[in-house]
């Protein structure tokens, strides 16, 4: 499909952008292809019902049997963490995210049973955006992909 270089009478509806001159629907990805901030995280301590701060995270990539460590960082103020990778290195693969929980509650004066947390992931398209929250406790912890 040709692409006009600029869109003329362009409407964003409902994750599509249609350009009216044309009659051609492309998807808002497909516009955007360039994505900032392909990964993210947040991790929230659910027993105190507050961000967790400060949290050391791992970000790793699997490349010919074995894992490449390619990020890390602390959680903010607000339990997040991005930025992790560009969307140029960002491709389909399997990656692993380590968050390193004993740390974080040694330095609240806390125990936990996990010492880390790591979750495993395969990404299959990297033109669009992942989020990976942990939903963490001292003695649990929960994930999904979010958006």
């Amino acid at each position: 499909m040709d692409h006009p270089t600029q869109l003329e009478s362009t409407a964003v509806t409902e994750g599509t952008a249609k350009n009216t001159s044309q009659e051609t629907t492309l998807s808002v990805a497909s516009i955007m292809s360039a994505n900032e901030n392909p990964l993210t995280s947040h991790v929230l301590d659910t027993a105190i019902g507050r961000p967790a701060v400060g949290v050391p995270v791992t970000l790793s990539k699997y490349e010919n049997g074995q894992w490449l460590n390619i990020f890390k960082k602390l959680t903010n103020s607000d339990g997040r963490v991005g930025n992790m990778i560009s969307s140029e290195e960002f491709s389909s693969s399997r990656y692993k995210l380590t968050f390193e929980t004993l740390s974080y509650y040694e330095s609240r004066g806390e125990k936990t049973f996990y010492p880390y947390i790591e979750v495993t992931f395969e990404i299959e398209s990297p033109e669009e955006h992942y989020h990976v929250p942990i939903l963490l406790s001292a003695y649990g912890f929960s994930t999904y992909r979010g958006s």
